[in-house]
This record gives structure tokens, C-alpha cells and sequence, in this order.
């Protein structure tokens, strides 16, 4: 049972709770759980004070904050925003928090054993681990063996947890002597513990006693055999596996019959001293391992190809000897690939960090072969041979230094060089992706922690400039208040963060219902949620709009976090949400002398992180319907309406009018836009900003790597 925790905030009024969250370990989100919280006794302490002091308890998230309804764990997007004042929203209120799951040390409370069609055989192997010399005096000597009750518990199908060790003498408790001296014995531990199952019924493979043995499903036996195993590197005689079907001992029973416990012969079973060398000391465990005939094939297969007639007793006591040089080859590297690697130890990690001769050729940072004043390369990447080595290398005061066999120097941070790796990188962008904070109507409306900043602010500081982009990042929507409502002045607060895209509508541009493009923009009708510029190769990034006249009703401005609607298309129907990020759309804008087309994905993931990175959505410039076979056509249909679904969910929707005075940007690959109709006289003005210049300015202010 877990500890019950008080909560900190005001309305749980110090209630203790058994399923609590600390404050996140990235610092960013630990500030902001600490702003959406506002907790005066919070505010003046560090979040590492309060993450080591303070707990949220369960009833502050939703349901979708967590991993899924049976997991304790949130989100790594997660926020608390539910019944942050009082305890008013049932959602948090009513959940019913899953018990946590541990493997308790006794094993009195039984799992009821699943019912399955075929049933299973086990067979047990007894395996006697040896000293190959005599141990000095005052060590451990141990039996052990296993608990065949708890081993029945465990042998479910649904529960494959690791088997407990307990005395032979006494299945509830083990004996030992304590070392006198401070050494290991070799030969000592417990042997791995294996459990699996196979379907019955079984085919005679090793031998016509077994074979006679072995006839039903209902009588499958459970084969007891023993085993003495040569320490420390713990292999198995040859003999004795050839010669199972005459050796062991054998009962009746199956899977299913295994409430009483499994009979264990207590006496060693001695090999000849050829086959494993004169000992003295030996420990006796209990191993549960899959008896099918292809494993035992395996076994003997192995056993031939032994050359010195033992087999390691390991992971791949079953595997095949092919499966296990494919798995070399793919795991380790080749003689060839020694040829091409240069092998480094990563800082404070035991993992070694293997790097390409030719990627550190290449990255040479020298005058010769990159240029430090246009930061590009020097050196032709058709110059480096494919098998370039070095002759020699050291690492010295934090650097690696080659010198290659053309005489060539090199010289290489070794924080460069781990930085640079693949996994490094991945789990940066891993980050990242997570940072941002998807958000309903509930969420942006009671916690506005998006950007609100004024023209002056803008124009005067820095690091109001961060903010708004930082904003951008987290959010997708920032705005710029106080700004005179006319065109050059919401060009002013644009630039003084984004370069404008020119597109086919020109730089900056204002629109009204006088249908100057091709567009329903240039309507008074409804515009649904939507993405700009499906049909660019590459979307713009950022959108920028700016209501400078209105007299009239209606025109409401709707937004919707995009991110939201997909993750909850994710949760609720995960085989639409894939099949969205496979269809190939076509989008298109045709006027006068203009006409461009794109085709891409609904959704679009990340190719390294596999996040959702963009949404093309918008019902308007949808091209006639061929990049998909008619077979495929209805499941489209119903998928596409499926996400739409999503986005217009009203609990999503967030709605407000947007008034003269005030800039609204927002990211074009996330956020979805629309309005309402309206009556009257509407004059917009606004921008895009491409999506390359959006992330270099976010780069440039350290929001993003």
C-alpha cells in the first residue's frame, strides 16, 4: 500500500492521499505546475524545494492526464486543472485510483489462475552450481530450492514474474552461515530462474523412454532433472543432456494441476569427474524452462556444435545456433566492422560509445577543413576514402587527438563527440516534443499562461521577445496588445520578432467580404477550423491577424489545439489516428495565373520521435479525391470525419472576439483558426511567417535546441 501523502493544495485543505504526483523534474514544467497551481506559500520557494516537499493528489487531473485508466502514472504533458479552487468537478472527484502492483515476499495471496483452451507443460530443472576448487573455510553454503507453491502461483499465463528462492529444508525459509572473510565464492548464486510454457501435446525428441512417457495433454508429465553445472562458467555438461530421458525423475503433472507442490529429488546427481573436474562445493536451485521438442532439437544441435562438449547456461540455453550468430552479427561488431569504428568509454556511464572513422574524418574541426567564419565545411566529403583510419590516438584533457595515416590531425572535444550521438540528439528532441502543453477550452481560459504582452514592451525589451516566442512554443498563440489598429503598425510588432513570408497574397495583407482571392475567407460566412496553406510544399509556420475594423454582430474567432484533437483521437480510436497519418491528401488554390497543389498526410509525425509534428486539415481546398483506390474511399471518409469530430468537440473549441488593438499569432501546424459568420463591416490585416524562420528565431533565443 502506498504512503498516504497530504496534498498542497488549499481545497484538499491537507488531506492525505494514497496516489499523489511530485512536481516534474524538468524545471520548466515544475514552474509552470507552480504557476497554474498560484499557491502563495509556493511562491517564494525554489521547485526543488517544493518537489522534494509537495504532492498534487489524483483528484486534479482528468482522466486523459494519465497514461490509461488503470496506470498511476501521468502524462509527460500533464498539468493539474481540475478543482484548483473547490472541489466542484466530479471528474477528478469520483476516480477510482488503481491499487499499485507489487511482488509481495510471501505468497499467500493467490492470483486466480486464468482458464485458457490449451494447457501448458513445465518442465523443472534442478541445476547444481560448483566450486571448481575447494572454498576456504567460514563461506556460505546454501540449498536452495523453489517454492512449488508459489511457482504454481506464478505460472500464469498473465503474471510472468520472477520465481522467489527458499529453502530446501523449509520451503518458508532458507539457513546460511555468514562469510568470515570478506571474498565471494565462486559457484555460490542461484542459477537464472526460466519459466515458460509450451502447448501439448509433445512429440518424443530425446529419447523412447520420454517418448513412451509423454502420450496426452491431461498426463503431460513435469520432468524433474538435475544437473550439475561447472562454476564460474557455469556450463552445461554435454552427457548430461543426451542422457536426460534415463536420468530424471519424472511426475504427472500439468499446469493446471499444480496446486500441490511439485515433487523435488533432493539427491545430487553426480557426473563424471571428466566431464566437469573434481568439486567440492555445490549450491542446488530450481529452474522452470520451456520443454517443447524444438528446443530440445536446439539443445542437441548445440551440444554437436560444442567443442569442448559444454553448453553456457544462460539466456540462450534454447536458442539455435543460427539464432544465435544472427543475433551476433547484428549485435556485435564484425571483424570488418573493427576495421571502421573507433570505441570510446562515455563520461560517468559504464556504456561504450562506438564512432565512425570516417564520421570523425569528416567532422574535423580544423581551419583545413571547416570554415569558422561561414561555419560550413572545407573538406569534400568525395575526398575522404571509405576506410580511412587512423594511425594513432590518445585522449588527453578532455579531447580526442588522431592522427591519420595520410598525416592528417585531428582534434575533438569528447563532449562534441557524445553530444553528437544519435541516441543524445533523439532523446533532446524527445523533450522538446513534450514541452509543449496541449490545452482545452477549460485549460487556456482559466490559466491564460500564453503570451500577453504590449507593442511597447515589445519594442523596448529583449527578452519580451523571448517570452512571445517561448509562448509560440508551448502554446501556439501569443498576443500583442495595445498595438494602433492599422496595417503598418501590425507590420511593426511582427518584425520586430519574424521576417514576413511573402506568399501569393503578397507580405502584409488586409481583406474584407470583397473577395479579392479565391478564398471563403473573403466571405461572411462560417469558416470552420482549418489550416492556411495545405496546398504549399511547406505550410507556413506562423499566422498572424489583426481585426483593425468591425461594426457589426458575430465574427467570433474559434481556436483549437490541434495536438489536443490528435492525442485524443490517439486514445480513443489509435487505428484511425494511424491510418490518418498514412492517407495521401490533396489540397490545391486555383485563381487567374495561379494554381498550386500539394499532397501529404492528414497528420505528420516526426520521423526521428515519431510525435505529431503537423495537421493539414482544412475541408475548403481539398482537391478532387485520386491519390486513394475507391476500395479505401468509404474508410477515408469516415476516418476524416472521425478527426473532425475532434476538432470541433466544444470542450476543445475555445471562442472569443477578437477586437481592434490587438495582434493574434499563432502556429499555423498546430492551432486550428476559424470564426463565426458575422453582419456588417469586418476589415482583417495580417501575415505569415514561414516555419524555418519561426524555429531559427526560436533557436536564436534558446527556446528550443
Amino acid at each position: 500500500m502506498a504512503k498516504p501523502r497530504p496534498c498542497v493544495v488549499p481545497c484538499c485543505q491537507g488531506e492525505k492521499f494514497e496516489l499523489v504526483h511530485k512536481f516534474p523534474l524538468v524545471r520548466e514544467r515544475a514552474e509552470l505546475w507552480k504557476a497554474i497551481l498560484n499557491i502563495p506559500a509556493l511562491a517564494q520557494l525554489e521547485v526543488d524545494v517544493i518537489r522534494n516537499r509537495y504532492f498534487v493528489c489524483s483528484r486534479h487531473f482528468r482522466d486523459s492526464d494519465y497514461k490509461n485508466k488503470l496506470s498511476r502514472s501521468l502524462n509527460m504533458t500533464s498539468n493539474p486543472s481540475l478543482n484548483l479552487t473547490s472541489l466542484s468537478d466530479a471528474e477528478g472527484l469520483s476516480r477510482v485510483v488503481p491499487p499499485m502492483l507489487r511482488a509481495y515476499p510471501n505468497f499467500e495471496q493467490q492470483q486466480p489462475q486464468q482458464q485458457q483452451k490449451d494447457e501448458t507443460s513445465l518442465l523443472s530443472l534442478s541445476i547444481e552450481l560448483q566450486a571448481e576448487s575447494t572454498p576456504e573455510p567460514g563461506f556460505i553454503k546454501n540449498e536452495y530450492t523453489v517454492n512449488s507453491q508459489q511457482a504454481s502461483n506464478e505460472i500464469d499465463t498473465g503474471n510472468h514474474q520472477s520465481v522467489g528462492i527458499v529453502s530446501a529444508d523449509q520451503q518458508s525459509t532458507h539457513r546460511h552461515k555468514r562469510p568470515m572473510q570478506n571474498k565471494t565464492l565462486a559457484g555460490c548464486t542461484p542459477a537464472k530462474i526460466f519459466k515458460f510454457k509450451r502447448k501439448l501435446p509433445l512429440s518424443p525428441v530425446v529419447g523412447k523412454e520420454s517418448a513412451a512417457q509423454i502420450h496426452h495433454p491431461h498426463s503431460d508429465p513435469v520432468v524433474l532433472r538435475k544437473i550439475k553445472v561447472a562454476s564460474p562458467q557455469k556450463k552445461i555438461a554435454a552427457e548430461s543432456i543426451t542422457e536426460l530421458h534415463t536420468k530424471f525423475t519424472i511426475s504427472t503433472e500439468t499446469q493446471t494441476d499444480l496446486e500441490e507442490p511439485i515433487p523435488v529429488e533432493t539427491e545430487p546427481l553426480t557426473l563424471p569427474a571428466e566431464n566437469l573436474g573434481e568439486v567440492k562445493q555445490t549450491t542446488k536451485v530450481l529452474a522452470l524452462l520451456e520443454c517443447t521438442p524444438e528446443n530440445l532439437q536446439k539443445l542437441q544441435r548445440k551440444i554437436k556444435e560444442c567443442s569442448d562438449g559444454a553448453l553456457p547456461f544462460d539466456d540462450k540455453l534454447f536458442s539455435d545456433v543460427n539464432d544465435e550468430q544472427a543475433t551476433d552479427s547484428a549485435m556485435k561488431p564484425t571483424a570488418a566492422d573493427e576495421q571502421h569504428f573507433l570505441t570510446l568509454q562515455a563520461p560517468e556511464t559504464d556504456q561504450p560509445v562506438r564512432m565512425s572513422y570516417i564520421w570523425l574524418r569528416d567532422h574535423c574541426r580544423c581551419k583545413e577543413c571547416y570554415n569558422h567564419e561561414t561555419f560550413q565545411r572545407s573538406l569534400s566529403i568525395f575526398d575522404i576514402p571509405n576506410d580511412v583510419s587512423p594511425a594513432s590516438y590518445e585522449i588527453r584533457d578532455g579531447k580526442l587527438n588522431v592522427l591519420w595515416k595520410d598525416g592528417h590531425a585531428s582534434s575533438y572535444e569528447l563532449d562534441f563527440i557524445f553530444n553528437s550521438q544519435f541516441e543524445v540528439y533523439k532523446e533532446i528532441l524527445q523533450q522538446e516534443h513534450n514541452r509543449p502543453i496541449v490545452w482545452d477550452r477549460k485549460l487556456i481560459s482559466a490559466f491564460p499562461e500564453y503570451s500577453r504582452v504590449t507593442l511597447n514592451q515589445l519594442l523596448c525589451e529583449d527578452e519580451i521577445v523571448k517570452r512571445v516566442v517561448d509562448s509560440l512554443v508551448m502554446f501556439g498563440v501569443a498576443f500583442i496588445e495595445k498595438v494602433p489598429a492599422n496595417q503598418q503598425s501590425t507590420e511593426i510588432a511582427v518584425r520586430r520578432i519574424f521576417p514576413i513570408h511573402k506568399t501569393l497574397f503578397g507580405e502584409m495583407w488586409t481583406f474584407s467580404d470583397s473577395m479579392d482571392h479565391s478564398d471563403t475567407a473573403y466571405t461572411r460566412k462560417y469558416l470552420g477550423p482549418h489550416t492556411d496553406n495545405t496546398y504549399f510544399n511547406d505550410a507556413s509556420g506562423l499566422q498572424v491577424l489583426h481585426c483593425i475594423q468591425f461594426n457589426g454582430t458575430g465574427g467570433e474567432t474559434m481556436l483549437i489545439d490541434g495536438f489536443k484533437a490528435a492525442e485524443q483521437l490517439k486514445q480513443k480510436e489509435p487505428e484511425v489516428f494511424e491510418r490518418l497519418c498514412q492517407y495521401p491528401v490533396t489540397s490545391e488554390y486555383i485563381e487567374d495565373g495561379k494554381h498550386h497543389t500539394y499532397c501529404a498526410p492528414v497528420i505528420k509525425r516526426n520521423i526521428l520521435t515519431g510525435e505529431v509534428e503537423q495537421l493539414r486539415f482544412n475541408t475548403y481546398d481539398r482537391a478532387v479525391l485520386k491519390t486513394i483506390p475507391q476500395l479505401q474511399i468509404p474508410q477515408f471518409y469516415a476516418d476524416y470525419k472521425r478527426l473532425g469530430t475532434e476538432i470541433q468537440d466544444e470542450s476543445i473549441v475555445w471562442t472569443f472576439q477578437l477586437t481592434p488593438g490587438t495582434v493574434m499569432i499563432f502556429d499555423n501546424w498546430r492551432v486550428l483558426h476559424g470564426r463565426q459568420a458575422y453582419t456588417g463591416k469586418r476589415v482583417m490585416t495580417g501575415c505569415y511567417v514561414s516555419r524555418t524562420d519561426f524555429q531559427s528565431v526560436a533557436r536564436t533565443h534558446g527556446v528550443i535546441s
